[in-house]
């Protein structure tokens, strides 16, 4: 219930500091690859998390992800979410080389993906401790290739029964005009959604 406080001032709020994630993710992935990176949040929603495969397709969508877990004062899980064939571009313009099978990925492309999440996590993690004032901590990324309800399933067996709801963004990475998109999902413990909102309402 708790997320039913994230009102529209406070989805307002969010997106600044969306705003601002994206940017120094953006120039970081700009360095990176030694091309100009533009990342869009077209949308952001809060909603159930069992009602998210839905949202994204079908529960049966194979996907891949990476997928984060966030400890320390502010519990619970980050995900980035491509279609195969979008992760498949998307490993192809980081790694420099063409990749033709996703679940089969050699050190190189795994490694490209991997990376492109730390910095888009990265950047979120580190604009979200200094704005609240606490200590966050990620994991290294897990990546996988599931159906978008085993993926949902496991998730939220992992957290707690109280975790009903995510924020989820839509996203768009865009580079030398090509436009990749996928989904980041933040799955949050009832308590750090408290203290998001009460930081987003300040």
């Amino acid at each position: 219930m708790v997320y039913k406080e994230f009102d529209q001032i406070r989805l307002d709020a969010f997106k600044e500091i969306t705003s601002i994630a994206t940017g120094n993710a953006a120039t970081s992935l700009s360095v990176m690859l030694g091309k100009r990176v533009d990342i869009t949040v077209p949308s952001i929603v809060v909603e159930e998390v069992t009602d998210i495969p839905a949202l994204l397709g079908r529960r049966e969508k194979k996907v891949s992800v990476l997928n984060f877990t966030v400890s320390g004062q502010f519990r619970g899980n980050i995900m980035l979410l491509f279609s195969p064939s979008e992760c498949l571009r998307l490993i192809t313009i980081l790694a420099g080389q063409k990749v033709h099978d996703i679940e089969n990925l050699n050190e190189m492309g795994l490694s490209a993906i991997k990376e492109l999440g730390n910095i888009v996590v990265g950047s979120y993690i580190r604009i979200l401790a200094e704005g609240l004032g606490v200590n966050i901590r990620y994991s290294i990324p897990g990546f996988a290739i599931d159906m978008l309800g085993a993926i949902f399933d496991e998730t939220l067996a992992r957290l707690s029964s109280e975790t009903k709801n995510a924020v989820v963004m839509e996203s768009e990475f865009i580079i030398k005009d090509e436009v990749y998109r996928g989904y980041l999902v933040f799955i949050l413990t009832p308590n750090a959604v408290r203290v998001l909102i009460k930081a987003l309402g300040a």
